[in-house]
């Protein structure tokens, strides 16, 4: 497949930051609608509109393909001077064409429990969710006829923009139900053995697994979460397998098309499949909510999606991602979920997305869904097809951008810490039924630094660690060869970052099983063993027994939660306890330090008369903790406020200096003296155009609610 450096990936090659917007998911909106709507779409500086395309509404007979509205609407988008990107859901979304599943039975996908996958719906395709396993082997040949139609059809339109080759790429039927588990099709099982069969011998495996086996024919693939060692090399299968799938698409496009940028697309946050999938697409993307964020009491919880962009960017190759579903709002028509998403959060989201490098921000979407209950609210018009009060930000914040597209696309230098982000991890906790609580705590530290203008990076086992000062692990549970080899190498490296770990660090092995010797693998460096595991409860907490005692002060723990009781030995000493249990240990020159517990527990006042449940969804660490803990290491924010918080962001211009990005988030104009980091002695506001008076490298700012100011940068 072409590298991206082979493609000419921007859709709009004037712009180096890409809007546009979701358009049309068949048959929706008429076509009577479609001049009106993409004249306005392009008249507020919008240059690429999105189509979730379906194969089952466009290859309704074996024999026949009806791509008649899709050329409609090419045609009419190039009148308009809009590109449109074209997603083909093969993969996870849509049903494939009903006569296939009647053709072969087989096809549809076998869950869990044995049931097959009956023909159902969902709020994104009405018409029919997935119900086929792409494992079957005619469905390659089946998904080969459909791109060898609509591709070399669409590849040289001039409305041609983007292949939106695999969208929400995830288990077959995964979002059809199921509860998360894989397709378990004897064609399915068959490929896993052949798997394994490529990595181990039977008695390997029976190693592995602690199993007996007798034959291969015996192995099957495990039906519980509770087998988390052989449920992990199950879904390990699955995301090579989701990889491989996605690479032959993407081969064979190119070899269609060649010249197009593909992309896939994740979820809001980490997941154990982007760091396998990614490599195989020219982009990444995401989707994610943009509301109940500066309408809540916690404006700062911004950074929850923020985390997500930061993700997004690390798993795609070249860095190169795209917010791709920017949710206009999720009230969910009779049966709401969220507020609506105000103008402030729409361009709030957008501008994060381009200060966070992204390659473009699209909007979902642009008329209501009317077929299903994702209408009315989930949208930026209304029901009518007239603006609501979020186009007009919208549309003025497109403006912005590009009054500053000269600087574009921003520069991203390395941060000094990296929060560290481990796959296998990640599936253990969810095997335990606490996929929750890991993404809360993954990110706990991030918010808190966040909130605090301290740059941040991500980094997984896989990658180089060396530049950075701190390393900071939330709940890096297992510790497989990849992670082992790395700690390793940063621990024996005088000059390597520091190491910050938190929670079950080293508690299970690579193989799934809890560790004999936790931390796992590190026995001989880090002298530390795990006495015993304990917990908060409630009786603890009404009993004042829920103290956290560490040198940044101590920290009733509000909620009941999990700790391990550490016993320091050697060169290593206790800095936290509860009660009477050593919960936290440093080594003497204090490159490593682990807490046996959450540090998310130091912060009750974010959470406080909130029900438990919903504690974890705003977990964050107490500044107190945080600010300390990374200081020590020479750790600072971008710059310094005297006055009213800001958010900062320092980035590189493509002419030179520093761009600085403040965010408000805060429901009051902010008024405030900023002192950068670095030298500065003239600052320019890039979308007044005026001059920043600067005296001894600060200078005075006023921004309101939701604003974002966008600062050029010059040192002596």
């Amino acid at each position: 497949m072409k590298r991206s450096h082979d493609k000419d990936l921007s859709p709009d090659p004037q712009r180096p930051f890409v809007t546009g917007i979701e358009y049309y998911r068949p048959p929706t909106p008429r076509p009577e609608f479609w001049d009106g709507d993409l004249a306005t779409i392009a008249a507020a500086g919008m240059t690429i509109a999105r189509t979730f395309y379906s194969w089952d509404w466009s290859w309704p007979e074996p024999d026949r393909f009806d791509f008649s509205d899709l050329d409609e609407l090419m045609d009419t988008a190039a009148r308009h001077g809009l590109k449109f990107w074209i997603d083909t859901p093969l993969g996870t979304h849509m049903t494939c064409p009903i006569w296939m599943i009647r053709q072969h039975p087989d096809m549809r996908a076998e869950r869990q429990d044995g049931s097959i996958q009956r023909a159902t719906s969902s709020g994104a395709s009405p018409h029919g969710a997935m119900t086929h396993n792409f494992d079957h082997p005619m469905w390659r040949v089946y998904a080969e006829q459909y791109l060898r139609e609509i591709v070399p059809r669409y590849k040289d339109h001039p409305a041609m923009g983007i292949w939106g080759t695999w969208d929400g790429i995830g288990f077959a039927a995964a979002w059809s139900g199921g509860g998360g588990y894989p397709p378990y099709n004897d064609y399915t099982i068959a490929r896993y053995r052949d798997w394994l069969k490529a990595s181990y011998t039977l008695d390997e495996l029976n190693e592995r697994l602690l199993r007996r086996y007798a034959s291969w024919e015996q192995v099957e693939a495990p039906r519980s979460n509770k087998a988390p060692a052989e449920m992990l090399l199950y879904r390990r299968f699955h995301y090579e397998n989701m990889a491989d799938h996605l690479g032959w698409m993407a081969d064979l496009v190119d070899q269609l098309d060649g010249c197009h940028e593909q992309r896939s697309h994740g979820t809001s946050y980490p997941e154990p499949r982007d760091e396998i999938c990614s490599p195989v697409i020219d982009s990444w993307g995401l989707s994610h909510h943009s509301a109940d964020r500066l309408t809540s009491s916690d404006p700062y919880s911004v950074a929850c999606e923020c985390f997500g962009f930061l993700s997004c960017r690390t798993m795609g190759r070249n860095n190169r991602w795209w917010n791709e579903e920017i949710y206009s709002s999720f009230v969910g028509g009779i049966a709401p979920r969220e507020k609506r998403t105000i103008p402030e959060e729409s361009t709030m989201f957008l501008w994060l997305t381009l200060i966070e490098g992204g390659a473009g921000g699209l909007y979902w979407q642009y008329r209501p869904e009317y077929m299903t209950f994702e209408a009315p609210g989930l949208s930026v018009m209304a029901a009518d097809g007239r603006p609501s009060p979020r186009w007009g930000a919208i549309e003025t914040a497109i403006g912005q951008i590009g009054q500053i597209s000269a600087h574009l696309p921003v520069i991203i230098d390395p941060a000094d810490i990296a929060i560290a982000y481990s796959a296998p991890s990640s599936e253990i906790f969810t095997f335990g039924g606490q996929e929750n609580s890991f993404v809360y705590e993954q990110r706990g530290l991030y918010r808190t630094l966040w909130k605090h203008s301290i740059p941040q990076d991500m980094v997984t086992p896989g990658m180089d660690w060396s530049q950075y000062k701190l390393v900071y692990l939330p709940n890096f549970a297992l510790l497989d060869d990849i992670a082992v080899a790395r700690l390793r190498g940063v621990l024996q490296d005088d000059a390597g970052p520091a190491i910050v770990a938190d929670g079950h660090f080293g508690t299970f092995d690579g193989k799934g099983h809890w560790s004999f010797e936790p931390p796992e693998g590190l026995g001989d460096l880090l002298d530390v063993r795990v006495v015993d595991f304990d917990m908060i409860n409630d009786h603890d907490v009404a009993t004042a027994a829920n103290v956290l005692r560490t040198e940044f002060g101590e920290y009733p723990v509000a909620a009941p939660c999990q700790y391990l009781i550490l016993e320091p030995q050697g060169r290593m000493k206790p800095i936290a306890h509860i009660g009477d249990d050593v919960v936290g240990v440093q080594s003497a020159d204090g490159r490593f330090t682990w807490y046996g517990i959450s540090l998310c527990c130091t912060d009750a006042t974010a959470v406080s008369g909130q029900p438990m449940t919903d504690q974890k969804t705003t977990g964050v660490v107490h500044p107190d903790v945080a600010l300390p803990l990374v200081s020590r290491h020479g750790i600072a924010p971008v710059c310094r406020f005297a006055g009213d918080r800001l958010v900062a962001y320092r980035r590189g211009s493509q002419l030179g200096g520093s761009l600085l990005f403040l965010l408000n988030v805060e429901r009051r104009t902010a008024r405030t003296t900023v002192t950068p980091e670095w030298p500065v002695t003239a600052v320019t506001d890039l979308l007044t155009e005026a001059e920043v008076p600067v005296n001894a490298g600060a200078f005075e700012i006023t921004l309101e609610f939701g604003d974002v100011r966008v600062l050029h940068c010059s040192g002596s």
